[in-house]
């Protein structure tokens, strides 16, 4: 199996952020082999906040994310999407129930660029695996576990829920970007 380059629940991996505290509560991914575009649903982003530097930082990564006003200090999905035949970012902002969601979208040209997020093509089996990480609580309906991997046939679904066991010491750490979001957006 390769390395995961692409955690689908970070989003600092997406835009090259190495540093970056800023997750998914949920993430929904969906991947159609048929016409190879991958769909990334970032629900309920939050990131890890313990003091004002952190909160600046915060801000700063989303306004870079999200503003074309950032422009030489724009952040963009990153060079490793250059590659895919295109590739899009949409902050959505949800005011009544005051979250923030990340939707990303990407249309690869072959299978073997799905390595990037740790999805391998298994040729005796006509399937895609990727590893089971249990903190990741990932639930599909259209994968099966066999020893510590997650197979997929004909289609590509699943959920992760990666802060649903996280340790109660980040708890009090643990801040939605909604109101970041609102500050600096366009």
């Amino acid at each position: 199996m390769e390395v995961i380059k692409i955690i689908f629940f970070a989003l600092g991996t997406f835009f090259g952020v190495d540093d970056s505290t800023i997750m998914a509560e949920d993430t929904a991914v969906h991947i159609n082999i048929t016409e190879q575009i991958i769909t990334v649903d970032q629900q309920d982003v939050f990131a890890l906040v313990s003091n004002e530097k952190d909160s600046l930082k915060i801000r700063n990564t989303l306004y870079r994310i999200g503003n074309a006003q950032a422009q030489e200090k724009r952040l963009t999905l990153k060079e490793k999407f250059d590659t895919y035949a295109w590739s899009t970012s949409e902050i959505v902002s949800r005011k009544e129930a005051k979250e923030l969601d990340i939707k990303l979208k990407f249309k690869y040209v072959a299978k073997e660029q799905l390595k990037d997020f740790g999805i391998d093509y298994v040729e005796k089996d006509s399937s895609y695996a990727m590893i089971n990480i249990p903190a990741w609580n990932l639930k599909t309906t259209t994968g099966a576990l066999r020893d510590n991997y997650w197979y997929f046939k004909d289609s590509i679904s699943f959920t992760l829920s990666p802060a649903k066991d996280m340790p109660k010491k980040y708890l009090p750490l643990k801040k939605g970007l909604y109101n970041y979001w609102e500050q600096v957006k366009p």
